[in-house]
């Protein structure tokens, strides 16, 4: 009995015996050791990381900085004390408020925790962008008692995305802005137009005047660096608070940002004409430019950024249009005169497509026999609703546009195969020829003598029948490459006439190079013959010196008897005019041409 009750008060032997309960000091050193382990654990996720962590007390008003957080900001743990202001008082002035707003939402409840961006001092003066994470911690009563968190040096980061910005707003050649960032602050300026009433701005469109023979001349490498020195001079021309662009190839733009009058514009614009004027060092040697710039201002009211930089860029094409070097204000007859212009063009290439061409023929009538000994093409558009176009109102846009070459070949066919058949109608022994204009553009392609020996097989023309007309400016724009192409077109048969002679610029060392049959005198030095107006010793000139270099001559504008008999006395061969016969279509030119 005795063994028995001792049994019974002997306290339970095993901690762990089934229906048992364990000791409740050995429950908290699991507990601690298990909290110790994700302590541990976060820790070690935080060194891995490399972030900083930090403890803000709001009862003691002091805050722990990890060891980590005082590096980033390159101090070690004895320079950085626990007040609040080691930290708040290293935001950027810039960064204060968004950092103020994002804690007061988090505050507030409005979002589970804080995560924002912001620039912190460095010891070494810097600022350095920084990631920061933060929560606020909540005592029983629902009242916060602390705010902790991480913060991450996100510099390089911030930096990269700075770059990649900056790139995309700038010319990577010139480092200026480019359109995207010229487009953004026009519309900065159009804001405070509309906020003030006497607020004006203006912009300048430049575009520099025969740049791609720079290029194609001395390279794009010097192309190139005349474009960096371009920027480095317009920048010198402008005030700190106006913008210099590079909206692509040798185009600049410039914003005049709060200027008092139109004079202020053109003032700037003066500036850079003026500094133009001294060439540019590039490879050991002097180049020279110049610029035309269209200026549009902000009086004539506008409500988006490209309809200003439109009316600069109209402008700048009208300079450009009216001897290049100067510069053009633009006014609202431009715009109007751009927008026909445009519609033309688009009439224009309907017009190749639809057939609304047609060739016209007039005259060409020898001096000393009075018979036609041939004819000039002439095209016209038959426009559906204008009617007849004629050549001045549409020949400079079918060049501007590239049109005019598809436009040449169809009018050289058409000529070449109209004349093979009078040709082949006329019974005659002399056969009659063809004089047909070649565009500068069109006498440059690579393919020219190719093509018209192909039009010559097509038509059944005779080479010997064909005169080609060029100007002055086709052949000297590349001398050597024309000479080469004359000689081509001599070795076939054909003929060149230097058409308008007298009114280009010639060089008569060159003219003497060139395998020219005929010069061509402009109409408007035969218009001043007997009429007041004395040119007629110009006219006795030209005709000596294509004499006395073997050319022939024809007088073309030839409208009066008195011009024809002047004409006759200075020995020139062949003349057209109004006098003999108009341009007419092929039935009734050959009419015309008839004894």
């Amino acid at each position: 009995m005795g063994s028995k009750g001792k049994k019974h008060s002997q306290p339970a032997a095993s901690t762990d015996a089934p229906g048992k309960t364990l000791p409740q000091t050995n429950i908290k050193t699991k507990t601690k050791k298990a909290e110790q382990q994700d302590s541990d654990r976060y820790a070690l996720a935080i060194a891995a990381n490399g972030d900083g962590l930090w403890d803000w007390d709001l009862a003691s008003k002091k805050v722990f900085f990890s060891p980590a957080w005082k590096a980033m900001l390159g101090f070690s743990s004895e320079e950085i004390a626990d007040s609040p202001e080691e930290w708040l008082g290293r935001v950027h002035p810039d960064d204060i408020r968004g950092l103020e707003v994002a804690v007061d939402a988090h505050v507030r409840g409005e979002s589970p925790r804080y995560v924002g961006e912001c620039r912190l001092l460095h010891k070494d003066g810097t600022y350095r962008w920084m990631l920061i994470r933060g929560m606020a911690v909540r005592g029983p009563n629902g009242k916060i008692e602390r705010v902790v968190g991480s913060q991450s040096d996100i510099s390089h980061r911030k930096n990269m995305e700075e770059r990649l910005q900056h790139d995309a707003m700038h010319d990577a050649l010139t480092g200026l802005p480019n359109r995207a960032l010229f487009v953004d602050r026009v519309q900065g300026c159009l804001a405070r137009a509309q906020r003030r009433k006497n607020y004006l701005f203006a912009v300048l469109f430049l575009d520099l005047d025969r740049f791609k023979t720079i290029n194609d001349g001395l390279g794009h490498a010097v192309g190139d660096k005349i474009l960096i020195e371009l920027s480095h001079l317009l920048q010198a021309c402008i005030r700190p608070e106006d913008t210099v662009a590079r909206i692509g190839g040798d185009e600049f733009t410039i914003l005049l940002d709060g200027i008092e009058d139109l004079n202020a514009a053109t003032r700037v614009a003066n500036r850079v004409l003026n500094a133009l004027q001294v060439p540019f060092p590039v490879a050991g040697q002097d180049v020279f430019t110049t610029c035309s710039i269209g200026i549009a201002i902000s009086q004539t009211g506008y409500e988006r950024p490209d309809q200003i930089i439109r009316d600069a860029d109209t402008a700048m094409y009208r300079a450009k249009t009216s001897g290049k070097a100067r510069h053009q204000v633009f006014d609202t007859s431009m715009h109007e005169r751009a927008v026909k212009l445009l519609q033309l063009e688009t009439d224009l290439r309907h017009a190749i497509d639809r057939e609304e061409f047609v060739v016209y023929y007039q005259a060409i009538r020898s001096l000393e026999h009075g018979n036609t000994i041939g004819f000039e093409a002439l095209v016209r558009w038959i426009h559906p609703e204008r009617g007849i176009v004629y050549p001045a109102d549409f020949i400079a846009v079918a060049e501007e546009t590239g049109l005019i070459v598809q436009l040449g070949w169809w009018v050289l066919y058409e000529a070449c195969r109209q004349t093979r058949i009078w040709q082949s109608e006329s019974g005659s022994g002399v056969p009659l020829a063809i004089s047909v204009n070649i565009s500068c553009t069109q006498f440059a392609q690579p393919d020219l003598v190719h093509n018209i020996i192909g039009i010559l097989r097509q038509t059944g023309l005779e080479p010997s029948s064909l005169k080609l007309e060029i100007t002055e400016s086709a052949v000297m724009s590349n001398p050597e490459a024309a000479s080469e192409t004359l000689l081509q077109l001599r070795a076939l048969g054909i003929k060149v006439c230097i058409d308008d002679f007298g009114t280009g610029y010639s060089s008569l060392s060159y003219l003497m190079r060139f395998p020219i049959d005929t010069l061509k005198i402009d109409r408007s030095f035969i218009s001043g013959m007997g009429a007041g107006i004395n040119n007629t010793a110009i006219v006795q000139t030209i005709i000596n010196l294509a004499h006395n270099l073997g050319m022939d001559v024809v007088a073309e504008g030839v409208e009066t008897a008195e011009q024809l008999e002047q004409l006759r006395t200075l020995n020139c061969e062949h003349a057209q005019g109004y006098y003999f016969a108009r341009p007419a279509a092929s039935v009734d030119a050959i009419a015309q041409a008839r004894p």
